[in-house]
């Protein structure tokens, strides 16, 4: 008779410390890159700065979102409610202004009705600006606007930082292996 004892408490153990590791390295990989990424669309982007919201820290930022099942996942997150005008472009569309509040009628595409907060004039036009002047307009055919994005250009140096953050798991990988 034949017996093998096969003794797995150390493949065990370093199977645990691979799985611990890929999951810790991992979440440490995309946070960095979603982080570089949002500060590389911070730094170069071709719009006109007016408010600073836009890029500004609290608004454009890298966020890591959880760990499910076997993916760790971050994004590079814009809360600025503008942000998708600003990088995809608009199309030629009518700007009207507020209808009343508790107004029943049909709005225009484009239209919303007044808070109940908002108070004040009964505004049925807009009023602007033009060539020095203050004018008054039933509404206004906006010619839409260009695109000018700044998150997508920051894919690639997102992807970048990431790859160059996962260089420290596979050492750690390397040396559970070793023993």
């Amino acid at each position: 008779m034949f017996t093998v004892k096969v003794d797995l408490s150390r493949f065990d153990k370093a199977v645990a410390r691979t799985d611990h590791a890929i999951r810790v390295g991992s979440i440490d990989a995309v946070t960095k890159g979603a982080r570089a990424g949002a500060t590389y669309a911070r730094r170069n982007h071709k719009h006109k700065r007016r408010t600073g919201l836009l890029t500004s820290g609290a608004n454009l930022r890298g966020l890591y979102k959880g760990y499910r099942n076997g993916t760790a996942i971050a994004q590079i997150q814009n809360v600025t409610r503008y942000a998708r005008f600003v990088e995809y472009g608009t199309r030629p569309h009518q700007i009207w202004p507020k209808a009343g509040h508790g107004t029943t009628h049909p709005l225009n595409p484009g239209q919303s009705r007044r808070d109940i907060t908002d108070i004040g004039t009964h505004r049925v036009a807009l009023r602007f600006r033009w060539k020095g002047r203050i004018v008054f307009r039933r509404y206004v055919n906006h010619p839409g606007t260009k695109p000018y994005p700044f998150m997508i250009p920051a894919m690639a140096p997102a992807r970048d930082a990431t790859l160059r953050a996962y260089a420290p798991m596979f050492r750690k990988l390397q040396r559970i292996w070793r023993t």
